[in-house]
């Protein structure tokens, strides 16, 4: 057989690889074509010498394989790869479980794994993406800080959105209660899968948000209660989405296949030399993450792993949706594939991700899932950042200024968002909107940094009109965990983080006491997203229907204002962003006030005809009364 008949007979295998239990044995199925042999080692505990060491058969399709006559959930494992006589062991790629840091795979009995009655657990449905409002949060921020009241044991944990009655002295609702109060349909949660960073038998001790992977179907350890149990972290998931999904609540998944946090040594490079990662034509790793390395996502098995691996997620942990970080360093074609096997499976999943790099690529710009690309993967939508920037000002510049904080000029960007975004995204769908996330300054820090010579209470006016901004735009609304009560990350000395991806717990914390100081804020916002629930004409979903339904009215100078039409309902978005009132002129009949500067509600706040005085600094949306 010469080289070429290897690689086309060697290049894919459709069937299912890993450690398959079986009723009375156990399936170890491994693709690495190149390896000159392959060893089972099965150990009793991770930090014991194997008690069985198993040479795998190949085959001649690429695998190596053994059937082991006996069921072996609750077995360590992994694998030993010769290449040249060189003999390396790691976890398996495909591993569902494992000990503590990821040393070792293991075989979990995932039915045990699982809370009473998961086989009949579903996914939360949506009509539409329009229709969903996401709220992005890190488990660990999430209840770690004592104001959480999240007992100790739980605090940082996937336990801890299982407290469903944590309140504040005041009777404020924390964590799980108060995502409920605010309205949102979907938790984003960064990195849940096993990732560097972090010791997990001692995670106190350091912090990391998670954008490291190293086992990409197995929970993270540092999120479980007892790290050193490989089916307790799954059934702590399981118990998490549950949880969610009890109060209508969708959980989307932060993925990270762009990288890897180990190259030469990662559990993909070990197993296949190379094949895993885009090279540069001088042999160097291409690090188009940003990160030291990238996915060659366009490889039959690179897109079967990717495709497998977030199937698993949605089908064993019912996932409601994923969000793809570097999106664009992936490749068209396999996100496209992905996108309809994910949406067969579960027609309301929701795909999104950033559609830029961390650096340059190694492939063509054209095969890029970048946002530039957006329309040839029209079931994906992408993070506006176009939007984002015109509503607070550069993200990257600390004194830039936006639309909210003193820039008028950007006024045609922020009605292009209110609309859409038809400039490049082939539907409203395909628009992420936001105005804050994990990266960069929190909008209260950058308001702070790029409007620090304004009153604080103008300053909250801004952070209160760019959320509006936000949730009034058609497309998706993303809402960064406690941007809603005025989240700040200080270093001290008037500095803010602009990247805490490993700063502790002080600075990444949710500071559940800042509810009390600023209800009101967290009120507008609850307001906001009831009012867009109520109201389909601001949940379009394609742009005939957003071209028919809207209509930009003329408006006094910097000031924006926009009519929605759409099946009877009908509305007004006027949009003031200088420090002074100004007065609108409204078209005929009575409209009732639901958003002004302070409150936001699905029901009508006051009635008012002919014209209206729009305080500075803000929003307000008015619908005309029957």
């Amino acid at each position: 057989m010469n080289s070429n008949d290897f690689e086309n007979k060697t290049d894919y295998f459709s069937g299912a690889l890993g450690a398959i239990p079986l009723d009375d044995s156990t399936c170890f199925t491994v693709w690495a074509p190149k390896a000159d042999g392959v060893l089972l080692r099965l150990y009793s505990s991770p930090c014991d010498a194997p008690c069985e060491e198993i040479p795998l058969s190949p085959s001649s399709c690429g695998t190596w394989s053994y059937t082991y006559p006996k069921r072996l959930c609750g077995m360590y494992y992994n694998l030993v790869f010769n290449y040249g006589g060189t003999l390396t062991e790691c976890v398996d790629i495909y591993a569902k479980a494992c000990s503590s840091n990821g040393t070792r795979g293991y075989i979990p009995d995932l039915e045990a794994a699982s809370p009473p009655g998961w086989e009949n657990e579903g996914y939360v449905k949506l009509k539409s993406p329009t229709d969903a409002v996401i709220y992005e949060l890190s488990v660990r921020d999430f209840s770690t800080d004592p104001s959480s009241k999240i007992p100790p044991s739980e605090r940082g944990k996937f336990a801890a959105f299982c407290q469903k009655n944590s309140k504040l002295n005041s009777g404020e609702p924390t964590c799980l209660g108060h995502l409920k109060k605010l309205g949102i349909t979907h938790v984003q949660l960064m990195p849940i899968f096993d990732f560097a960073g972090v010791d997990e038998n001692a995670p106190l001790f350091s912090y990391n948000w998670g954008y490291n992977p190293v086992n990409y179907n197995i929970p993270e350890g540092s999120y479980s209660k007892n790290p050193s149990d490989p089916e307790l972290r799954i059934k702590e998931l399981k118990s998490l989405v549950r949880s969610l999904h009890e109060e209508g609540i969708g959980v989307v998944m932060d993925v990270v296949y762009n990288h890897t946090w180990f190259t030469e040594n990662s559990n993909f490079n070990i197993t296949y030399p190379d094949y895993y990662y885009r090279k540069n034509p001088d042999g160097s790793y291409s690090s188009g993450s940003g990160c030291g390395n990238e996915i060659a996502s366009e490889r039959p098995m690179v897109r079967k792993y990717i495709i497998d691996s977030v199937l698993y997620w949605a089908r064993e942990f019912k996932i409601d949706g994923f969000r793809f970080d570097l999106m664009a360093v992936l490749d068209i074609d396999t996100m496209n594939i992905l996108a309809d096997r994910l949406l067969d499976l579960n027609p309301s999943a929701l795909l999104y991700g950033e559609g830029w790099t961390g650096g340059d690529i190694a492939i063509t710009y054209d095969k890029s899932t970048s946002k530039q690309n957006a329309r040839y993967s029209p079931k994906y939508a992408f993070f506006n950042d176009t939007y984002r920037d015109a509503i607070k000002g550069d993200n990257f510049v600390e004194s830039g200024l936006g639309y909210v904080n003193g820039n008028i000029h950007y006024k045609q960007s922020i009605v292009n968002g209110l609309l859409g975004s038809v400039n490049w995204a082939g539907s409203p769908a395909q628009s992420v909107n936001y105005c804050e996330a994990h990266d960069n300054l929190t909008l209260w820090d950058k308001l702070t940094l790029s409007a620090g010579c304004s009153h604080e209470e103008d300053r909250k006016k801004m952070s209160r009109l760019a959320t509006a901004l936000v949730i009034l735009a058609q497309g998706i609304p993303f809402i960064h965990a406690g941007q809603e009560f005025l989240r700040s990350k200080p270093l001290g000395d008037g500095r803010f983080s602009h990247n805490s991806y490993n700063s502790p717990d002080i600075v990444n914390s949710l500071k559940w006491y800042l509810l009390d100081e600023n209800r009101r804020e967290s009120d507008y916002c609850a307001g906001l997203i009831a009012f867009r629930k109520a109201h389909p004409v601001l949940r379009l979903t394609n742009y005939w229907d957003v071209e028919h339904a809207s209509e930009v009215l003329s408006s006094p100078d910097g000031t924006a204002a926009i009519k929605l039409s759409y099946r009877g309902d009908e509305l007004l978005i006027l949009v003031n962003p200088v420090p002074r009132a100004k007065m609108f002129i409204l078209p005929d009949g009575e409209w009732n006030l639901h958003i002004s500067d302070i409150k936001a509600s699905a029901e009508p706040l006051a009635t008012y005809c002919e014209g209206v005085i729009v305080p500075p600094i803000s929003a307000m949306v008015l619908v005309k009364k029957n």
